[in-house]
């Protein structure tokens, strides 16, 4: 409520969610929006996720970034909603008492005071990862799912294996359908989750293969928990047009979107401004207190993951105990802080080294020097391009610092409660409570700019939408149009323009008209070349279309209109071509 206030709560509130460049700068939050209106204004399709009219055929939803798991469930209650609804706000609010929560959920299997969770969950809760995404990428502030991950794995032992004759266990039903809606719900929330949270069940597995030395039936409850959460993840994608039309599944950037050696230490957060066809970074610091340090580019941004200097010196301090305090002969390593064994210790440190390795990419750098870099197979380099922002991948490795840091000072505190009473664990009992609550103090007043900007871009009064689109022109255009056409898509790629693909998804929305190509998650802007310049040798053919209205990208490749036959008209900046004849817009030679 600090950071955002009530206003994104309302449902029937849309003005923040369109005017997003005035908030942060940046057009995603309104590109989410619009796939949402464009999805909730199509009729039903199977697979059921697919919408019309943001390209020349129907394309998923999960491509908009606009949630497909409440666009889905909104989508169902569409009849009964206001003409005029949202539900990022919601999806917002529920993020953070997920996040919250479930963080308090697993330090409380370490520790029942009420304290060690309470602190937990305002530190998850507040995690610069986060704050940063949250409205900027909605969907990818859903870090309750690595945490919900981590749970499952935590308590598996406790809730979800059962004990048969013969002291044999197997899992219970319920665990394996609780993984199979995590991963299948992750990747109708954001499919980065899905790798990521479908990792963590591998480790897991792994555990239990180590500690049961590899037999048959650790193998069988392997398989029984791995197989279906994957096939049931399968099915949902196919029913939601992952594999659906044009769309490619792997695209370019996957060595520089990515995680640099210093950024659990860095404060430095980058945002990136897409404008006129180009590319600028606003640089951010999210600590009150460190320097920012160097990466090696703005589209490093991905890989952001400033711990706060709270959890730096918590790391730093639990080190130290794990090394020099000694309560019990039995505590003094991290195994026996954790009482998980060593099963659960490798487990954790091959995921630790997987995840980093994803995340540095193919070409790791610390600062702005490069480590090393690894030259894939192309095909390799190709089924890793399908996540290509892969900075993404060190989240588990964030979220797992902040489990381990936390639940070894709450394991530490709980087995000082249970030992005998002496001077050195009365100290230890008085010292820890207020050591972590210091810690959290700290961490709040680090973070406290990030906080604050984030505060400053959303308590502002947004007004109410006005398209920039306002010569009357546009009206006359509009009542007579079913198409908007740009050509050609990539002469600069709607990839590199959001806001020209936002105005005119809004211009869309108000005349019920398609689109051949807009802004997504993935450029399709080499298949709508094909179609378009198809669509331009039948209008050398004298195959004119009334129906469709002609925005040009760039002024030296127009087709002459004795090729074309178009009429050109200049409007509110833009060229327009049309096979109509509008005597009150102004005319434009080519």
């Amino acid at each position: 409520m600090y950071i955002y206030g009530t206003s994104v709560l309302d449902f029937t509130n849309v003005s923040w969610l369109t005017h997003s460049k005035d908030a942060e700068g940046l057009w995603d939050l309104t590109q989410h929006y619009l796939g949402w209106e464009f999805y909730r204004q199509s009729p039903w399709h199977f697979p059921l996720g697919l919408a019309d009219c943001l390209y020349s055929d129907p394309v998923s939803i999960v491509y908009t970034d606009s949630i497909p798991l409440f666009a889905f469930i909104f989508k169902i209650l569409s009849p009964i909603l206001p003409e005029t609804f949202q539900y990022f706000g919601l999806f917002g609010l529920m993020t953070y008492m997920l996040t919250g929560g479930i963080g308090a959920l697993i330090i409380a299997r370490y520790n029942s005071n009420p304290l060690y969770s309470s602190i937990s969950a305002i530190i998850m809760a507040i995690s610069p990862v986060l704050t940063k995404r949250m409205f900027y990428h909605t969907a990818l502030s859903a870090h309750f799912l690595i945490l919900m991950a981590i749970a499952l794995w935590i308590y598996r032992d406790d809730l979800f294996i059962s004990q048969e004759a013969g002291n044999k266990s197997r899992l219970k039903t319920s665990y394996i359908l609780l993984w199979s809606a995590l991963v299948s719900s992750s990747a109708l929330i954001n499919a980065y989750y899905t790798p990521m949270v479908l990792g963590i069940l591998l480790l897991s597995c792994l555990q239990d293969l180590i500690s049961s030395g590899w037999y048959k039936a650790s193998i069988l409850r392997t398989l029984t928990c791995l197989v279906p959460s994957l096939l049931f993840t399968i099915v949902i994608a196919y029913a939601f047009g992952f594999f659906y039309g044009d769309v490619a599944p792997s695209t370019v950037g996957l060595n520089s979107l990515s995680f640099n050696m210093n950024q659990l230490i860095n404060p430095t957060n980058y945002l990136c401004n897409i404008s006129n066809y180009t590319y600028s970074f606003t640089k951010q610091s999210y600590s009150a207190f460190l320097p920012d340090l160097a990466v090696a580019s703005g589209w490093q941004e991905e890989g952001f993951a400033y711990l706060g200097l709270g959890m730096i010196l918590a790391f730093i301090i639990m080190i130290i105990l794990i090394t020099i305090y000694h309560l019990q002969p039995e505590t003094s390593s991290l195994t026996a802080l954790v009482s998980e064994g060593y099963s659960w210790v490798i487990s954790v440190i091959v995921g630790l080294i997987i995840f980093t390795f994803l995340a540095l990419s193919p070409v790791a750098t610390a600062g702005n020097h490069i480590i090393y870099s690894i030259n894939y197979p192309k095909a390799i380099y190709r089924i890793l391009s399908i996540f290509r922002s892969c900075g993404r991948f060190i989240w588990p490795v964030y979220y797992g610092i902040l489990v381990v840091t936390l639940a070894t000072y709450a394991k530490i505190a709980g087995r000082v409660q249970l030992s005998g009473v002496n001077r050195k664990n009365m100290l230890a009992k008085n010292i820890l409570p207020a050591l972590l609550i210091c810690i959290c103090i700290l961490q709040i007043v680090d973070l406290y700019p990030s906080l604050r900007y984030k505060h400053d871009c959303y308590h502002q009064d947004f007004s109410e939408y006005e398209s920039p689109l306002n010569d009357p022109a546009w009206n006359e255009l509009g009542t007579k149009a079913d198409e908007i056409m740009f050509y050609t898509p990539s002469v600069y790629g709607m990839e590199c323009n959001p806001e020209l693909s936002c105005i005119f998804e809004e211009y869309a929305l108000e005349y019920d008209l398609s689109l051949n190509i807009t802004y997504m998650s993935r450029d399709m802007s080499s298949f709508a070349d094909k179609k378009t310049m198809k669509h331009f040798m039948d209008r050398e053919n004298g195959l004119t279309d009334e129906s469709i209205i002609y925005i040009f990208y760039d002024i030296s490749d127009i087709p002459p209109a004795a090729q074309s036959h178009l009429n050109y008209y200049l409007i509110n900046g833009y060229i327009v071509g049309s096979d109509l004849n509008l005597e009150n817009a102004s005319r434009y030679n080519p």
